[in-house]
This record gives structure tokens, sequence and C-alpha cells, in this order.
């Protein structure tokens, strides 16, 4: 069984050219496909980071926000406090 599967097949004379172009252009597809992935796994951590950042941004973000409206609030319950002293005061 061992030497069936070491043996080469025939290989018809015009195909042997066909069989080496085959070959190069599958090392070639290999090596690139290869690079590809090295590069996606050094930019994972990276992108991870990215992440991390964007959403601690988001979150700040909507913390001054929530700020922004808490203070609006309170500025207009101010107002509307002054404005019913002074609507009291004309009464009198």
């Amino acid at each position: 069984m061992t030497d069936e599967m070491t043996e080469e097949t025939p290989v018809a004379p015009g195909n042997e050219t066909l069989t080496e172009i085959g070959e190069t252009v599958g090392t070639t597809i290999g090596k690139a496909v290869a690079t590809a992935n090295k590069a996606m796994a050094a930019a994972k951590p990276e992108i991870r980071k990215a992440k991390r950042k964007a959403k601690k941004f988001a979150k700040k973000v909507k913390k001054s926000a929530m700020k922004a409206k808490k203070s609006a609030k309170k500025a207009v319950a101010k107002a509307k406090k002054t404005a019913k002293r002074l609507k009291r005061k004309l009464r009198r």
C-alpha cells in the first residue's frame, strides 16, 4: 500500500508544463493567503484596542450629555421658581 501512495501519477508530455504552472500558482496563492492571515493576526489586538477606545469615548459622551440634561433641568426649575416669586411680588 505505501508503495502505491509514493508512486507519481504518469503525466502526459504536454501536461508537464501545465502541472508546473499549476504548482507555481498554487504555492504563490498559498503564500499570499499566509501573508494575509499573518496581517490579520497582527491587526487583531489593534482592532480590540480601537473598539475599547470607541466604547469608552461613547460612554464619556453619554455621561456628559446626561450632565448637560441635568443642569438644563436645574436651570429651568430655577427660572420657574424665580418667575413664580416675581409673580407673587407683583400681586402684593
